[in-house]
């Protein structure tokens, strides 16, 4: 990704500056980051009517072809602590989506919880110390619960939407890599200059960030 870093850039002072300007994020939740159009399940009335005009309800994984079609082309599609939300399988099937909603040489960010990171709190009992979402996390949980229960709550799961799956910066280059549809995949750390939270990492302490761009087909 060295073609696009620019010293003291961010990444969306990056695209703005290249005039790249239709973004799109894809499971944006309750978030409604500026610049972005939106697409998750929920229904248009329980949005804010400031934002209702840019979002879309679309399920990406059982999606016509015709409502991805409606949507347009975009420069960047952002998936952020969503693509764990799918199973592996379903995983190729949100790239190939992805990939069909960027034009060619269009940028892809993924962010999601580091399998690296968690694994490390479960071996040196870090979840103790760690204040992130423990006060979550005792909604389900004991405070006195053992380090297994923690990891499976902030690795695995979430109070109505359980992840499927768990990935490390590998993990998600061999998704990316198996689709065919990306290249220049990179990891996107914390301090590099393009980073900025929340546009590319929103829980810097547990993220694992990659960027890749389409190719053309």
């Amino acid at each position: 990704m060295s073609a696009i870093q620019t010293t003291g850039s961010s990444l969306r002072e990056k695209l703005i500056s290249d005039g790249l300007l239709r973004w799109l994020d894809v499971g944006c939740g309750g978030n409604f980051e500026d610049g972005f159009d939106y697409i998750d399940l929920f229904p248009p009335e329980a949005i804010d009517s400031r934002f209702r005009d840019r979002y879309h309800r679309i399920d990406l994984i059982h999606a016509e072809d015709g409502e991805l079609r409606a949507l347009g082309k975009y420069d960047f599609v952002r998936m952020q602590h969503t693509f764990e939300h799918f199973s592996y399988e379903e995983g190729q099937i949100a790239l190939k989506r992805c990939a069909a909603l960027l034009r060619p040489g269009g940028l892809i960010l993924i962010t999601t919880p580091d399998l690296r990171v968690h694994i490390k709190r479960y071996l040196t009992h870090g979840y103790r110390s760690w204040t992130g979402f423990q006060w979550w996390a005792n909604k389900r949980i004991p405070k006195d619960a053992p380090d297994s229960c923690y990891f499976s709550i902030f690795a695995h799961s979430m109070p109505f939407e359980a992840h499927q799956w768990c990935y490390d910066y590998e993990g998600l280059v061999y998704q990316l890599s198996r689709s065919g549809l990306y290249g220049d995949i990179c990891e996107l750390k914390v301090g590099d200059p393009l980073w900025q939270q929340p546009f590319t990492h929103n829980r810097p302490e547990e993220d694992v960030c990659v960027m890749a761009r389409r190719v053309k087909s």
